[in-house]
């Protein structure tokens, strides 16, 4: 196949285009997008999304908490679950690189290189941007230097068409953000607009319920990119997503109602720890002026005044806080459960059996399970792109290349237990495989451990050699 044919766009087809939208009337396309705009902007689903990630930073609904009466505490506590349980996930499932499972090995190498520390790095943030808004995005694109990059779009920018009810495929796609400009040395926001289509980039600024054209941006590009000065548009749209679960649902949607109860009740809890005093004084007969000085005589002299059978007595204030308490740890319970993590404040965790450990993770495990399943699906799509950028730089044609990404868990295991199970394996299983299942076995061991057995096998030579010298034999001529 041509790479003609596949990335550019001849210029007479281009400019048929461009002829094409002067005489048609695009108003009503306009108007179309500017109504799916002001549509996506008031969407319950955008809401979730912002409301994820402030969750995530633990910005949650108790700062709204008021306290009507002027003297009592108005304590607002909040509790970070979401990020606790966010963190869990992207730690367990992405913490570690990746495995590319292809028989090229040429291909394997640069399937490694591209994918370095600082894309697995985005990798993990996509991760993280899925789970707190239900769907995350990485736009292609090419760096100064030339070079096949991905650029993280917030997901609250991006409004996609779809191809199918499933959300497999994306026609197109709009993105709105907003950014920061001077005008008459006056610092001013205004909305930009770009529109993602097969064939290019349009580009608006949104005024007044209007789309206006961005001149500054360029107006409309009909590529994607330049190679040599040479445009090139690709033949998918260049967006990857990279969902949280099948329905898009965001983690938060799950957890919220009891995250902000835990809050409230915990807030409350603390009020009124605070506004109750540990005992009330009763005062029979007082011979002061008033209760402040009652105050300042007891604590500074230590006595207090009374007149003829007067007597000061005290009332200890009973605090009931069990039920509270009792309520919370219940709510605390439920966020782990429906929020399909673990919480490690529980009792006898760091003991657990290898048996009680995995049950313990099993919501975990399957939550990760259905973020994989997921991650598998956009991988094969951001493939696409690395593989025709490697075909258009001419450092081969791997388009028809199957690769597999495995992800490689951080699992959980009884350590004791595991070391255990591998010492009563030595003469049933091979060396490798025991040392593969040992938990404190990696690459950099196994290197150490040639080196160990290379050290050896030169002392026992040489041991041999001075046990077993070599004699000199004379042969007479």
């Amino acid at each position: 196949m041509l790479i003609e044919d596949l990335y550019r766009a001849p210029w007479h087809e281009r400019m048929n285009e461009v002829i094409k939208d002067m005489i048609e009337d695009v108003t009503t396309d306009l108007e179309i997008l500017v109504q799916e705009i002001q549509e996506w902007e008031k969407s319950e689903r955008r809401k979730n999304m912002v409301t994820g990630e402030l969750y995530y930073l633990n910005k949650t609904d108790i700062q709204l908490k008021k306290q009507k009466i002027a003297w009592k505490s108005n304590t607002k506590l909040a509790h970070g679950f979401a990020k606790k349980l966010v963190d869990q996930k992207i730690g367990y499932l992405l913490s570690k690189e990746p495995t590319f499972g292809t028989e090229n090995i040429p291909y394997r190498v640069l399937m490694t290189e591209t994918f370095d520390r600082g894309l697995l790095k985005k990798i993990k943030n996509v991760g993280k941007e899925a789970i707190n808004k239900g769907i995350a995005y990485l736009h292609p694109f090419f760096n100064e230097e030339g070079d096949l990059s991905f650029k993280k779009f917030p997901s609250e920018q991006i409004i996609p068409n779809w191809a199918d009810n499933e959300h497999m495929e994306i026609l197109s796609f709009t993105r709105v953000y907003e950014v920061t400009a001077y005008e008459d040395k006056k610092k001013v926001t205004k909305k930009k607009v770009e529109y993602y289509h097969s064939q290019g980039v349009k580009y608006f600024v949104f005024e007044s319920g209007k789309l206006i054209p961005d001149v500054p941006g360029g107006i409309e590009k009909n590529y994607h990119f330049l190679i040599d000065d040479e445009p090139y548009v690709w033949e998918k749209t260049p967006l990857i997503h990279f969902k949280y679960n099948e329905e898009e649902q965001p983690l938060i949607d799950s957890i919220k109602s009891l995250v902000d109860n835990y809050n409230t009740q915990a807030s409350t809890n603390a009020d009124l720890l605070a506004d109750i005093p540990k005992f009330i004084y009763k005062l029979i007969n007082y011979g002061g002026v008033d209760l402040a000085e009652f105050l300042s005589d007891l604590h500074e002299f230590m006595v207090v005044k009374t007149d003829e059978n007067g007597d000061v007595d005290k009332l200890q204030a009973d605090i009931e806080t069990d039920a509270v308490e009792k309520e919370i740890d219940r709510n605390r319970n439920s966020i782990y459960e429906f929020g399909r993590g673990v919480d490690t404040r529980e009792v006898g965790l760091g003991d657990a059996s290898g048996v009680a450990l995995r049950f313990r993770y099993s919501d975990l495990d399957m939550d990760c399970n259905i973020l994989e399943a997921e991650f598998q699906s956009s991988f094969e799509h951001m493939m696409w792109f690395i593989n025709h950028h490697l075909f258009v730089t001419g450092q081969g044609d791997f388009t028809e290349e199957k690769i597999n990404v495995i992800f490689n868990r951080d699992i959980i295991i009884a350590e004791t237990e595991a070391i255990d199970n591998a010492s009563k394996s030595f003469g049933i299983l091979d060396d490798q495989t025991i040392r593969e299942n040992h938990p404190w076995y990696n690459e950099e061991v196994e290197k150490r451990l040639k080196v160990q057995e290379a050290k050896l096998q030169k002392e026992i030579e040489k041991e041999y050699a001075n046990a077993f010298p070599l004699k000199e034999v004379k042969v007479d001529g």
